[in-house]
């Protein structure tokens, strides 16, 4: 099944905006209309009218991610019932830590595995949440594209609002980073000489 991972932004009341984000190096993010959470814009691309999904995030117990929860079960029940597409459970939750000990993202973590199945196909959304947070949701991805059996990785999304002139929103697919960290991972167990020069052959393709 397609899982899509991602973090309750903790912006204040009136803070949280929606955009029309442009999509750089990966057409299928391109949006129709606006949206405060990018992480719908990969629903969007990936899922096809009939197909069955599920959506987890990491939620802060705060009343902004309370509030802002609302905001994302909003918006892709306006989605699902656009596109006719079913997200099952609606958005399940992984309780966020009030501190940013690595004892709380490490539970986090372990959380977010129970939801990972062999077959399923993994999507991820690093915009919002601290960057612990950030790197447990990824950890997560990372953990079933290596260890569960048949599991593939979808695509790994990044919202990014340019306000050094106006406001300019972007979503990149950040997918190759993971990709990369997993090729490292691969040459440093295989010993392999110079590295470097590996990974520069693979950057020119």
């Amino acid at each position: 099944m397609k899982k899509f991972f991602t973090s309750i932004p903790l912006q204040k009341q009136g803070m949280l905006g929606s955009y029309h984000y442009e999509a750089v190096g990966n057409p299928l993010l391109d949006m129709d209309g606006k949206t405060s959470f990018p992480i719908l814009a990969a629903v969007q691309g990936y899922v096809d009218p009939g197909e069955h999904f599920r959506l987890i995030a990491v939620m802060p117990d705060t009343e902004d991610g309370r509030r802002n929860l609302e905001a994302l079960r909003a918006e892709l029940s306006s989605l699902c019932t656009g596109k006719g597409i079913v997200c099952e459970n609606g958005v399940e939750l992984v309780p966020a830590p009030a501190d940013e000990k690595v004892s709380s993202h490490v539970g986090i973590f372990q959380r977010l595995i129970d939801f990972v199945e062999d077959e399923d196909e993994l999507f991820a959304c690093l915009t919002y949440g601290t960057k612990p947070q950030s790197m447990a949701v990824l950890m997560g991805v990372q953990y079933a594209y290596r260890v569960k059996k048949n599991t593939s990785l979808g695509c790994i999304v990044y919202g990014q609002v340019d306000r050094s002139e106006g406001e300019k929103p972007y979503i990149y697919d950040e997918t190759a980073l993971v990709q990369m960290d997993e090729i490292v991972r691969i040459l440093a167990d295989r010993h392999v000489e110079n590295p470097k020069a590996v990974i520069d052959s693979l950057l020119k393709l």
